[in-house]
C-alpha cells in the first residue's frame, strides 16, 4: 500500500491535542459573543489584489479554472477589509471577531507549518485611544483565562523611526537605509550610517538595541520632540492601564520595532511569552485601510491571538522551567570559533570552557548563563532559525548563502577576506556570449551577476573551484581570498573584487526580548572592541 504524504508543512490534527484546541476555541467564541462582537467569516480563497498591502510576499499562489489570480489567505486584516468594502458596513463603530486559519509558505524541510489558527478583533471606527485599550484588555483577558504567567506587553509605533528621522537633515537614501538598519537590528550598518550625521542625539547612540530597559532610558530622554511625546503618552496610558488590572503582566517598550504589516498607522501592540520564545497576540492601528463610500477614511485596531501559542502554553510542564535557561552560542568550528574566542572574553562572556573542547561540542559556563555548541559553519543559521541557538556566530560568506530569519547584528571584524571572480590571464569576457561560472557560492554569483546586467552559467562546485578555469569546465570563478596565494598558485588573477567577508554576530529574534539585559549589554561591549581606535566610546 502506498503511504499517503502529507505536503511539506501541513500536519493532521486528532485526539486528544485537537480537543484540547478546540475547547480553546469555543472558549474564545464564547467570550467574544457574549462581549457584543459580531463574527465574520472570510474564505480560505482571496483575489490574489486583496493582499496588495501584504509585507510578506511568502504567499500561496493559485488559479482558477478562468486563469484568476487568487491566494490562500496569509492574513485576516485585509479580507475582512475586504468584506467591509463590499459591504459598506464602517459607518458606525463596528466590533468584529474572527476565527480562522491564515497560511504561509515556509522554508522546505524547516519543520515549520505554514498553516496557524488565528482569533482576532476588529474594532472599526473608533478613533479615540479606547480602541488601543479595549483590545489590548481583550488579549491580556484572554492570557488570563488560559493560565499564561509570563506574558510580556511590548509597545511601539508605527510613526516612530519616521518622526525622529524627520529632526535630521537627511537625504532619502541614507534616511531609508538608516530606518533599514535600526529595524534589522544591523549595528554595523547603523554605526557606518551614524556617522554621516552630525551632532546625533546621544540617547538614540543605540538606536537599533533601544528595547526593554534601553528602550524606556531612550523614551525618557525623546519626549522633548513633541509628536514622539504623544506617542510615548499613549504608551505610558497603557501600561498604567495594564499594571493596575494586570499587575504582574509586564510591559515594555520598543524604539526600533519593524512594522509587522504595512498598513499599520499607529500605535502597535504585541505579546511575548518569554519562556516560549513566541508571541501570544499581535495587532495595531490601521487609520487608512478602510475607506467609507465617499472616500472617507475609517480608522480602525485590530489584534490577533494565536490559538496554537495558547495550545503549546498548555501543554508544557511550568514546574520544569527553570528561573533563567541559559544563552545559546552556535559557534562555527575551527577558525571562526578561535578567532572571536578573545572578542567574547573581553566583553564579558566566560569562555574558558572552550579553552580545551578535546572532543566535546557542548560547554556550559560555570554560572550557567552561556551554553555553547560548536558546528559546522554551514549549520550554524539552521541551529538559530530553529530556535535551538540564539546567537550565531559565522561567516558572512555562509550566511549570504541561507536564508534569514534572524538579525545579523554586528561585523566582528576576524576572518576577513575577499569575494572575487578570478580567471586565467588570456580570460576576455566580452569574446564569450555566455559566461560560465563556478563557484561555491550561487546566491551571491547570481546577485553579483544580476546586478551587472549578465545572464550567465552558474555551476556549483563543492570542493577545489580553482578547477574550473583550469580543466576547461568554467570561464571564470567566484570564491573567496584573504591573501591571494591559492589563486597565483593556479595561475588566476583577480579581475573584479565582489564583496567583503568577515565574521558576523547573529541573534535569534525572539532572543532579543527573552536576555534583553544581558545581550544587549554584550553586543555594546562587542561594538566597542570592533570599533577603530579613535572611535571607541568611554
Amino acid at each position: 500500500m502506498n503511504k499517503k504524504m502529507l505536503a511539506a508543512g501541513s500536519r493532521d490534527e486528532y485526539g486528544e491535542t485537537l480537543k484540547e484546541k478546540q475547547e480553546i476555541e469555543q472558549t474564545i467564541i464564547n467570550v467574544l459573543n457574549d462581549q457584543g462582537y459580531i463574527p465574520v467569516s472570510t474564505p480560505l480563497i482571496e483575489q490574489e489584489n486583496v493582499f496588495d498591502q501584504y509585507q510578506e510576499k511568502k504567499v500561496f499562489h493559485l488559479l482558477d479554472h478562468m486563469g484568476e489570480k487568487l491566494v490562500l489567505r496569509p492574513d485576516l486584516t485585509l479580507p475582512i477589509a475586504r468584506f467591509l468594502a463590499a459591504n459598506q458596513t464602517t459607518l458606525t463603530v463596528t466590533r468584529l471577531y474572527y476565527l480562522g486559519d491564515v497560511f504561509h509558505q515556509i522554508v522546505n524541510l524547516s519543520g515549520d507549518y505554514n498553516q496557524e489558527t488565528q482569533a482576532g478583533i476588529e474594532i472599526i471606527g473608533e478613533q479615540s485611544f479606547e480602541a488601543e485599550i479595549e483590545a489590548l484588555e481583550t488579549m491580556l483577558a484572554f492570557a488570563q483565562r488560559f493560565g499564561i504567567v509570563d506574558v510580556q506587553v511590548v509597545l511601539s509605533d508605527a510613526r516612530l523611526i519616521d518622526l525622529i528621522l524627520e529632526q535630521f537633515d537627511l537625504d532619502d537614501q541614507i534616511r531609508n537605509e538608516m530606518k533599514q538598519a535600526i529595524e534589522e537590528k544591523n549595528i554595523s550598518r547603523f554605526e557606518q550610517l551614524k556617522a554621516q550625521i552630525p551632532d546625533f542625539p546621544a540617547e538614540l547612540a543605540d538606536w537599533p538595541l533601544a528595547f526593554g530597559e534601553n528602550g524606556e532610558s531612550a523614551m525618557e530622554k525623546l519626549q522633548r520632540i513633541q509628536a514622539v511625546k504623544a506617542i510615548m503618552d499613549d504608551w505610558i496610558r497603557l501600561a498604567e492601564y495594564t499594571h493596575r488590572h494586570y499587575p504582574d503582566v509586564a510591559v515594555t517598550v520598543d524604539l526600533a520595532a519593524v512594522l509587522p504589516q504595512p498598513y499599520y498607522t499607529g500605535t502597535i501592540i504585541r505579546g511575548f511569552v518569554p519562556s516560549l520564545g513566541d508571541y501570544l497576540f499581535s495587532g495595531g492601528r490601521y487609520d487608512r485601510l478602510l475607506s467609507k463610500a465617499d472616500q472617507e477614511t475609517v480608522p480602525a485596531m485590530g489584534m490577533a491571538l494565536k490559538v496554537e501559542t495558547v495550545l503549546a502554553d498548555r501543554q508544557r510542564d511550568l514546574s520544569s522551567l527553570s528561573a533563567q535557561d541559559p544563552i545559546v552560542v552556535v559557534l562555527a568550528k575551527g577558525r571562526v570559533e578561535q578567532d572571536v574566542r578573545p572578542l567574547l572574553k573581553k566583553a564579558g562572556v566566560d569562555t574558558s570552557q572552550l579553552d580545551n573542547p578535546a572532543r566535546k561540542l557542548v560547554f556550559d559556563t560555570a554560572d550557567n548563563r552561556y551554553r555553547f555548541i560548536l558546528v559546522k559553519a554551514n549549520d550554524v543559521v539552521k541551529y538559530l532559525d530553529q530556535g535551538i541557538g540564539d546567537v550565531g556566530i559565522v561567516g558572512s560568506d555562509t550566511i549570504a548563502e541561507q536564508e534569514q530569519n534572524h538579525y545579523d547584528v554586528l561585523d566582528l571584524q576576524t576572518g576577513k577576506a575577499e569575494f572575487v571572480l578570478a580567471a586565467c590571464k588570456d580570460f576576455e569576457p566580452e569574446k564569450i556570449s555566455r559566461l560560465r561560472i563556478a563557484t561555491k557560492y550561487p546566491k551571491l554569483a547570481s546577485q553579483y551577476f544580476h546586478d551587472q546586467g549578465e545572464d550567465v552559467e552558474l555551476i556549483k562546485l563543492e570542493g577545489s573551484v580553482e578547477l574550473g578555469p583550469i580543466t576547461g569546465l568554467a570561464d571564470a570563478i567566484i570564491d573567496i581570498t584573504q591573501t591571494g596565494r591559492t589563486l597565483v598558485e593556479n595561475h588566476l588573477q583577480i579581475f573584479d573584487r565582489v564583496g567583503l567577508v568577515a565574521t558576523h554576530f547573529l541573534v535569534r529574534k525572539g532572543a532579543l526580548l527573552q536576555y534583553p539585559d544581558e545581550l544587549t549589554t554584550v553586543i555594546k561591549r562587542l561594538v566597542n572592541l570592533v570599533a577603530p581606535k579613535e572611535e571607541v566610546k568611554e
